[in-house]
């Protein structure tokens, strides 16, 4: 039997300077930081490429703002779908784009963060995997070490309470949410915790990181290297 499609959409945005990366750019300027958010999205996306030659999954971008379709490609290539996808509050954009995937993809679909350069596609083939295999009541998340969360997937519209308001983009994130499942008798699977790339202290594990995979993140490696040697010459 042919495994069912999974759908995954990564929610990015341009990396225009002044705008990507606004907590990395303080401490190394707006250019660089947009420069290393490009980067991280070609890398992540990398990730779900090869994870879609593992498994069935259907991917796509979605973006924001609503002008932006044309730097996103030429980043990524012209072949991924680019979805507008702007509600305003985080939790009810998040929402919306699976929405728009399970409507695609009945038997689940994930949404993941475009700055987790890092990222395993296995894990991604292991997370589509619980969800195929789920109950409506079925989920995934992938921590992050800030007290938030990288990836979350869904089987079905019971995991709508998750999405509501919230602090979005605090440390108080990820509790809130698994509180929202557990009283909504939803089933969690968390994945391997995974960072992703936010601030100054994150480029400094990013940098150990790639030192121990010297394979892993060509286009992240590239771009950090450029930052290096523009510094050097500075």
């Amino acid at each position: 039997m042919t495994d069912a499609t999974i759908g995954i959409g990564l929610m990015a945005k341009p990396p225009r300077p002044g705008i990507a990366k606004t907590r990395l750019a303080t401490g190394i300027g707006d250019g660089p930081a947009a420069a290393l958010a490009g980067a991280f999205l070609r890398d992540s996306a990398g990730a779900v490429a090869a994870a879609a030659g593992q498994t069935a999954l259907a991917a796509s971008i979605f973006f924001r703002p609503a002008d932006a379709a044309a730097e996103l490609a030429a980043v990524i290539g012209q072949d991924w779908p680019l979805v507008p996808c702007d509600r305003g509050e985080l939790g009810a954009t998040m929402w919306s784009a699976l929405t728009q995937l399970l409507a695609r993809h009945p038997a689940g679909a994930m949404v993941m963060g475009a700055d987790l350069p890092l990222l395993a596609p296995e894990v991604l083939v292991a997370a589509a995997d619980i969800l195929r295999h789920g109950g409506p009541r079925d989920m995934v998340i992938m921590p992050s070490p800030d007290g938030g969360y990288g990836l979350i997937g869904v089987t079905s519209a019971a995991a709508a309470p998750l999405f509501a308001p919230m602090a979005w983009s605090t440390a108080g994130v990820l509790a809130e949410t698994l509180r929202r499942a557990t009283a909504e008798g939803l089933c969690v699977h968390r994945l391997p915790e995974q960072n992703d790339i936010d601030d100054a202290a994150d480029l400094a594990w990013l940098r150990s990181a790639l030192a121990a995979a010297p394979e892993a993140a060509p286009a992240t490696r590239a771009a950090l290297a450029r930052l290096e040697g523009d510094r050097a010459h500075g």
